[in-house]
């Protein structure tokens, strides 16, 4: 467990450097473009992003855990070579399909500013089908710190990239920046995951890539629809919206959803390291995988449902000075909607990658994904005909994430019979979805110690719900002045 913590710290500090890095890259571009441009960028990444999940066929979770349970040195490369073939048989037409009707997709939204960069989108496609069973190696290797070295790298290495290509290009800047970043991201993966083993390369026989494809499809296939189903659901609004053809009205909802996002960078910290110990724990002591699942999902919801409520509570403060001016207020009602429906999200990413992978509990992990994307285009297109196009898409997200988790939690609970998540968890909630309300306090005088005291009574209910104890905080407190003393000296 202790080794469980440590790597998701260490992870969450990486996750949290790149996402800093992240910070100042987005609202630097922010700053440079209009409302209206942004906009017309979320549009192509949309567009190419739903598209280019196809690629995905469920290979990178499901190598990652056939990596993990691997007791070969050389079954590593063999897993990776059968992964990226099978990948790029999908990814190239993909790639291809999407340069040659880049055309006929920017005269359907009517925006044929989008052209280039769809077409410049494809070979990022192309590029990025790769990435992702690289980190599957790394990641299923265990190799935590090579991993973490790098996100916080690549994302410094982002922001000397994108910032003066879309200061001097703007849109189209944007992509160039995009392609680079992409390349440079593939070369070094690929040297990182496979510096090890430069001895150990050996390719699979006909009889190993046939056992080793059955392996992966057994599993990866359901995490593939499950895939699709996500980033459809993540994009739908951007992607729908686009029908509207107001690119300020996408622009808007584009920056509620970047900020609202941000919350992701969480659960993707916590979930780089649990898919791979939990896929072991569970094969080998399922009650210390029980035990240990619990006790982990209750520190890292706290820590979840803090950040969401600060990012609300502060939203305005944050905005008005990383943008520098007023022009995205209109999405600031935007922002608890959507800051909870990540909430949701992040714990279905959360219980989907420590309990539903690895207990191969595949029709129940997809119908929940299903409920989720369903549900929200269902209450998108009823809301449209009573709310203004960006609140209902907003709203359908949150209420969508909602029942997508409420299924998942219930059925899994079910079929491990164990339970991780109770009344606690929902008084919790109510506080946040409480302080969080309290953002629209105006005088900062009056917002910062209220912001306080709420920390306060929010640290207070975690000690009562035993979620931690007093002597916890203190023993992490004084780690935590420990480790910065060692860093000075």
């Amino acid at each position: 467990m202790k080794s469980l913590e440590k790597w998701q710290i260490i992870s969450f500090i990486s996750r949290a450097v790149a996402m800093s890095f992240g910070i100042v890259q987005s609202f630097i571009i922010l700053r440079i473009l209009t409302v209206g441009e942004w906009g017309v960028i979320q549009l192509v990444v949309s567009i190419g992003s739903a598209l280019g999940i196809y690629q995905h066929l469920g290979l990178a979770s499901a190598s990652n855990r056939e990596i993990a349970a691997s007791e070969k040195k050389t079954d590593v490369f063999k897993i990776f070579v059968t992964s990226v073939s099978v990948r790029y048989l999908v990814t190239i037409p993909l790639s291809v399909g999407l340069f040659l009707l880049s055309p006929k997709i920017a005269q359907t939204y009517g925006f044929p500013e989008i052209l280039n960069p769809l077409r410049i989108f494809s070979g990022i496609i192309f590029l990025q089908g790769v990435q992702a069973i690289l980190n599957a190696v790394i990641s299923g290797t265990k190799r935590f710190k090579e991993l973490f070295i790098f996100q916080a790298v690549i994302a410094l290495a982002s922001v000397v990239i994108y910032v003066p290509l879309v200061f001097k290009y703007k849109i189209m800047g944007f992509f160039y920046a995009n392609f680079i970043h992409e390349f440079l991201k593939s070369v070094t993966l690929l040297v990182i995951a496979f510096k090890p083993y430069v001895k150990k390369l050996k390719l699979p026989t006909k009889q190993e890539f046939i056992t080793i494809f059955r392996e992966l499809f057994s599993l990866g296939m359901s995490i593939y629809i499950v895939k699709i189903l996500v980033i459809n659901w993540e994009k739908a609004g951007t992607n729908l919206l686009g029908f509207v053809k107001d690119a300020e009205i996408l622009g808007i909802y584009a920056f509620a959803l970047l900020y609202s996002k941000k919350l992701m960078h969480v659960s993707d910290a916590i979930t780089d390291v649990n898919l791979p110990v939990f896929s072991e724990k569970y094969v080998k002591n399922i009650e210390e995988f029980k035990s240990m699942f619990a006790q982990n999902f209750n520190r890292v919801y706290a820590m979840i449902l803090f950040f969401a409520m600060s990012a609300i509570y502060w939203a305005y403060e944050l905005i008005t000075v990383l943008i520098g001016s007023d022009k995205y207020n209109d999405a600031l009602p935007l922002l608890p909607p959507m800051v909870f429906a990540f909430i949701f999200f992040s714990l279905i990413n959360i219980i989907k990658s420590s309990l539903a992978i690895p207990a191969k509990l595949v029709k129940e992990m997809i119908l929940g994904f299903v409920i989720m994307f369903i549900s929200t285009l269902g209450i998108y297109v009823f809301g449209r005909t009573v709310l203004v196009p960006t609140y209902a898409m907003s709203y359908a997200m949150l209420v969508g994430a909602m029942l997508g988790f409420c299924y998942l939690t219930f059925l899994l609970q079910k079929k491990l019979k164990f339970s991780f998540f109770d009344k606690t968890h929902i008084l919790l909630l109510i506080q946040v979805l409480v302080i969080s309300n309290m953002g629209h306090i105006q005088d900062f005088y009056i917002k910062l110690p209220a912001y306080l005291v709420f920390i306060a009574f929010y640290t207070w209910s975690l000690v009562i719900s035993k979620y931690t104890s007093v002597d916890e905080m203190k023993a992490a407190l004084v780690k935590s002045i420990g480790f910065i003393k060692r860093k000075k000296q």
